[in-house]
């Protein structure tokens, strides 16, 4: 009859109503659980990026060379850290085989004055000089001072107090935010990854 049609259609639609919303919500499961998965990966890339150009700081060394050949090329020696602060590092190093560079690394924080924060690095020959082109490396960076100094004793190095020649090793810490909501927490909950670690330096 008409009236066991109209309950039929009806059943069926709930039913069909009841697994596309479980289908949906798989999906949007899977698709923030990429989200993390590649919020990590990005993150873990800049880590391993950064902590091998600062292992070259300082590469090659003025002990490295002849001193009548170091006097002629003096563009062909790094020179190591130049400066140091907790929200940007500049150093000299050849990082990619193609002769010492000049490499800045620096927290951009937007005209709000709070994160989330851009992380961009730029790097120049030495022997060209000038401004560097910056490109940004890591986007959602929660903290404006991700990076830490310690001198050879292992103590912690103060700006303004202790020369920067002291710098043995540098700590990053890493506090990144996605830029999409997790769907699997209440509305405005990020999914967010922490990464820290230590590299010493030829300094």
């Amino acid at each position: 009859t008409i009236l066991e049609l109209i309950v039929a259609v009806a059943i069926l639609t709930t039913v069909i109503g009841v697994v596309t919303d479980g289908m949906m919500q798989i999906e949007k499961r899977s698709q923030s659980d990429v989200n993390k998965v590649g919020l990590a990966q990005e993150s873990r890339q800049f880590m391993d990026q950064i902590l091998r150009d600062l292992r070259q700081s300082g590469y090659p060394s003025l002990a490295m060379f002849d001193p009548a050949t170091a006097a002629l090329y003096p563009n062909n020696i790094a020179n190591g850290l130049i400066s140091f602060s907790s929200s940007a590092i500049q150093f000299e190093g050849d990082i990619d085989g193609s002769g010492v560079s000049e490499v800045y690394i620096t927290v951009v924080v937007p005209t709000s004055g709070t994160c989330p924060c851009t992380v961009q690095r730029g790097t120049v020959l030495k022997s060209v000089g000038g401004t560097p082109a910056y490109y940004t490396e890591l986007d959602n960076v929660m903290g404006q001072n991700p990076f830490t100094a310690y001198k050879y004793d292992g103590t912690a190095w103060v700006a303004g107090t202790d020369a920067i020649s002291l710098i043995k090793n540098i700590g990053i810490t890493l506090y990144v935010r996605s830029p999409q909501p997790d769907v699997n927490q209440s509305s405005g909950t990020y999914p967010t990854t922490t990464m820290v670690s230590e590299v010493r330096i030829n300094n």
